[in-house]
């Protein structure tokens, strides 16, 4: 009877894999990197893309994550941090150095999407800041004959970048548009759009056909499974714009009306999120003429292309924001909250948070930035992002 009993208290416990999979999705991506190498069994359980949506799904707290990217403007190196803000609190914990990526010094770099943010080094490069892995896609040069088959080269070329995430096969996009003149008697303009799939186990860009024809503004932001971005609806600069959708999922493009004012027209507004909606903000004074005032055309009717349009005044207590000589909008919180940061790297480093709705202002010092040795003077390090961000194990691959 003892002996029995003893070796039922020894005997291992056979826990069911969905159980072990269900505590898999509670850890951070650090430790589930280690734990593939446990068996073939969870490292398959840890790169199926239906675990990466459960683990996404639960990163989401209450702690404030952002990555921030530097750029060297020296050597066009491109430096990402990590950093974690507590709630309620103006002070962060000392940042995670990430990776340093080489590359040319493009200012493009993605709102973050499923875990994944997106950048121009002369290629495209797509990262997971959470895993400090990267891939550069192949570079997309145009293949678009010219329209006398003349075997000439293009005069000149114009690419535009944007990234999104299909809702539908949790798939992250690249789209390419490329815009080539030709020698030509009326000067030939030939157009491409090319998509990459991240993950799908290709390596190459796939053209859409019949593709819209548009000069597109060098913004992009991805709501709900499509690209937004304004361009113009042909070559000639003197039409008026409109706004482009590319549904992620299906690829196929729409154009949206937009309001005939500067707001709309402006190409030193910003696109961005604003509850569930497309919006474009003039957050300096562009439009307007008026310091502390930020003015929005807020898409509330996709279909008949309804804006409204939306006002608010800065409180004089948060006139910091307006020093536009020191700080510049960078990115958006998840929440809504447009950031804006220091516009090189400073000692001590800050962080505003503005909360439209509340119409307020948060600062937070981010600690410790200035203490990891660059190769060059903190001068040369220029911010060109910083978005909230959730831990993601989604593949590359």
């Amino acid at each position: 009877m003892v002996e029995e009993a003893y070796n039922n208290i020894t005997r291992p416990v056979s826990i069911p894999h969905h159980l072990i999979s269900e505590i898999l999705t509670r850890l951070p991506v650090k430790s589930l990197t280690r734990f593939r190498s446990v068996s073939t069994q969870w490292n398959s359980t840890i790169t199926h893309p239906s675990f990466s949506k459960s683990h996404f799904t639960r990163s989401t707290g209450a702690d404030v994550t952002l990555i921030l990217t530097f750029i060297n403007r020296f050597n066009s190196e491109r430096t990402i941090f990590s950093v974690t803000i507590p709630p309620n609190q103006t002070r962060s914990s000392n940042p995670t150095y990430v990776l340093t990526i080489p590359g040319f010094a493009h200012p493009f770099v993605s709102q973050s999407l499923n875990g994944l943010i997106c950048f121009n080094l002369g290629s495209m490069c797509v990262c997971n800041p959470s895993t400090r892995k990267f891939i550069k896609l192949p570079w997309p040069k145009a293949k678009a004959a010219n329209p006398n088959n003349s075997g000439s080269r293009p005069l000149t070329c114009h690419r535009a970048n944007a990234f999104g995430f299909d809702l539908v096969t949790n798939k992250h996009k690249v789209l390419d548009t490329w815009i080539s003149c030709y020698d030509t008697h009326d000067n030939e303009i030939v157009m491409e759009q090319r998509v990459f799939t991240i993950g799908s186990g290709g390596d190459t860009w796939r053209r859409i056909a019949n593709g819209p024809s548009y000069f597109p503004f060098n913004e992009s932001v991805c709501i709900n499974g499509h690209i937004y971005f304004r361009a113009f609806p042909s070559m000639i600069a003197s039409d008026k714009p409109v706004m482009v959708a590319f549904d992620v999922n299906r690829e196929v493009f729409r154009f949206i009306r937009m309001c005939d004012d500067e707001i709309s027209n402006s190409e030193e507004t910003v696109l961005m999120e604003y509850d569930g909606c497309l919006t474009i903000v003039d957050h300096e004074g562009f439009t307007s003429g008026e310091n502390g005032v930020v003015l929005m055309r807020v898409l509330i009717d996709e279909g008949n292309g309804t804006w409204v349009k939306r006002r608010f005044e800065i409180p004089a207590t948060y006139s910091e924001i307006n020093d536009r000589r020191r700080f510049m909008f960078s990115g958006m919180t998840f929440s809504g909250e447009m950031i804006f940061t220091e516009r090189s790297l400073a000692s001590p480093f800050y962080v505003l948070f503005y909360d439209i709705k509340k119409n307020e202002i948060k600062k937070v010092e981010i600690c410790g930035l200035t203490d990891f040795e660059f190769s060059y003077s903190n001068v040369l390090m220029n911010v060109t992002s910083v978005n909230e961000h959730v831990e993601s194990i989604v593949s590359l691959t």
